[in-house]
């Protein structure tokens, strides 16, 4: 990299050593309390379970929970082959002795993925600079810590997107090769890959090696091309035409769908609000813009919502006192989008330093990200960027202090403040929340056949998460085999239930609500107090409460609104 943060030697021998260590005493630490359990199978990662328990079991790609086991056609099948592997190798299905097999696979991929980050950064940075945002990497709960807790694709895709940056940035034969099977492979992991594949394509024509870019065009076509394919045969099939249930492939019914059909709602957890006009495009596509620095900040840093901690703990240690919170909210959040834009300022400085492929990766990620609806999932599009985002973040800082230090000595002064405080008091942040959650894990309970409990603990499962698993125990005990489960969750029902489960009709209207629930038929129906995105407050609820003689309140978690309800014989 040319004039960017001052020239460095790479490799260094002792200091990348001493640094490399770091970054492996660093993982360790991270991993030192929860090294035990199944990983968290909340939402997508219940889905990916389930689908990779149906390639197990030779079954094909499919939807086990779902009446008449569909076809899936949303995620693409990688993260499902993982947990298909381990099931093979375990010779077992059951979720909780598989999910403890891939939470050791995740502290194995999350320490490689850490040490590859270093080494990507580190062609970029002086080691204690690479270190740094190594270090920030790690400590990021969204990029990191949460990814790595649960079966979610964050993890091995953003280790294939290092590798893949790594093996484009030597520019030789052999790593170009084996930049685009890494880019296939992230493609197959996440649809998000096709940035990838793209770069891999764009590196040619920039190199004006256009017959290499040409082959690498059709060879990044072909995992595209597959999954494609599988993707309209079973969306042109009969079975998608003709589903086991009004609403099985309703475009809101996000798991059974693909994404296009999903994202083309204006809000896929709210359908009555419409499908997306050509003008609803343009302003989503704004308002993603202006929430981009800060989810960057946030993805990358903290979460807002963990300003108020910080200061708790400040006025903990120190009787500092604690302004409101809403300002505290407010602050937090302006230092979030200022550090999302410095690291678009640092990507623009290193594109008009000739340095194009770590911005041409970011660059295509976002604009992908913008085109999605959901603004609340922005961390895990954004986490595979956290280590260029500190890269960015670095050069813009050290490109403000040297405009600094040409002011004489009380600019260089100032500007090596500008290069240090920031870095210093993001990492003294990140350490002390990280710190909270792993010294404050969340219990889980878990229930053998033979209805003893175990307890666990998960970085995160909050009370409300706690609610259900007594919950779903109840259907485990009662239901009978043919029994379907109507539910936010479905896919995790079916794993704590044994049984079918169906997510609640997203129908503003209960008496259509109803009749769809009538038709599955489901036999019990959750309501749970998850909150956000509101599913059972908004779609479930007012089915029970339109139809009280339908349903039969039958369990309550105890100290909580956690139900369930089943359905009364007629």
């Amino acid at each position: 990299m040319q004039d960017n943060v001052p020239q460095k030697t790479w490799p260094d021998g002792g200091r990348d050593l001493i640094s490399v260590a770091v970054v492996l005493l660093l993982w360790v630490a991270l991993w030192a309390s929860r090294l035990h359990g199944p990983i968290n199978l909340r939402w997508d990662a219940s889905t990916y379970y389930v689908l990779g328990t149906a390639l197990a079991e030779g079954k094909g790609y499919r939807l086990l929970n779902e009446p008449g086991e569909i076809e899936a056609v949303q995620y693409p099948p990688g993260l499902p082959a993982l947990v298909a592997a381990h099931e093979r190798a375990l010779a077992t299905g059951d979720y909780q002795a598989v999910g403890r097999g891939l939470r050791l696979t995740y502290f194995f991929l999350s320490g490689a993925y850490l040490v590859a980050v270093y080494f990507l950064v580190r062609t970029s940075l002086e080691p204690s600079l690479a270190l740094v945002a190594t270090a920030g990497t790690g400590l990021s709960f969204y990029s990191f810590l949460h990814p790595s807790d649960s079966l979610y694709a964050e993890i091995p895709f953003g280790l294939l997107a290092v590798l893949f940056l790594i093996c484009l940035r030597h520019d030789k034969p052999r790593s170009s090769a084996a930049a685009g099977l890494l880019a296939a492979g992230a493609y197959l992991l996440r649809t998000a890959g096709l940035a990838l594949l793209a770069v891999w394509v764009v590196d040619g024509l920039l190199h004006r090696r256009y017959r290499q870019a040409a082959v690498r065009a059709a060879c990044a076509a072909l995992p595209v091309v597959a999954w494609q394919a599988h993707v309209a045969r079973v969306t042109g099939g009969p079975e998608y035409h003709a589903p086991a249930y009004p609403y099985q492939r309703a475009a809101y019914n996000y798991a059974n769908v693909t994404y296009g059909e999903n994202s083309w709602l204006v809000s896929p957890f709210r359908p009555e609000l419409g499908r997306t006009s050509p003008a609803d495009l343009v302003t989503r596509v704004g308002r993603n813009l202006l929430v981009l620095p800060r989810s960057i900040g946030e993805s990358a840093w903290i979460a807002v919502g963990s300003a108020p901690y910080l200061l708790d703990k400040a006025r903990s240690a120190a009787g500092l006192p604690v302004p409101p919170r809403d300002l505290v909210l407010t602050v937090t959040g302006a230092c979030l989008a200022a550090i999302g834009a410095s690291a678009l300022l640092g990507a623009s400085v290193l594109l008009r330093r000739g340095e194009w492929l770590f911005p041409l990766f970011y660059g295509s990620t976002l604009a992908m990200i913008c085109l999605t609806p959901w603004p609340e999932q922005f961390w895990r599009y954004l986490a595979p960027l956290t280590p260029l985002s500190f890269v960015f973040l670095i050069v813009a800082l050290h490109a403000g202090a040297r405009r600094l230090a040409a002011r004489g000595a009380a600019g260089r002064a100032a500007g090596a403040t500008l290069a240090v405080a920031p870095l210093a008091g993001m990492l003294l942040a990140q350490v002390i929340i990280a710190a909270g959650f792993l010294r404050g894990l969340q219990p889980v309970t878990y229930y053998a056949e033979d209805g003893r409990e175990r307890r666990e603990r998960l970085l995160t499962y909050e009370p409300v998460w706690q609610a259900l698993d007594p919950a779903f125990d109840y259907i485990r005990r009662h239901a009978a085999a043919e029994d379907i489960v109507a539910t936010s969750v479905p896919h995790l029902a079916y794993l704590r239930t044994g049984r079918r489960a169906v997510l609640l009709p997203l129908e503003a209207g209960a008496d259509t609500a109803a009749r769809y629930l009538d038709a599955v038929p489901a036999r019990y129906l959750v309501l749970d107090e998850l909150g956000r995105p509101g599913i059972s407050e908004r779609y479930g609820a007012p089915v029970v409460a339109r139809f009280p003689d339908a349903w039969q309140l039958v369990y309550t978690t105890p100290g909580t609104a956690t139900r369930v309800y089943q359905r009364m014989k007629r």
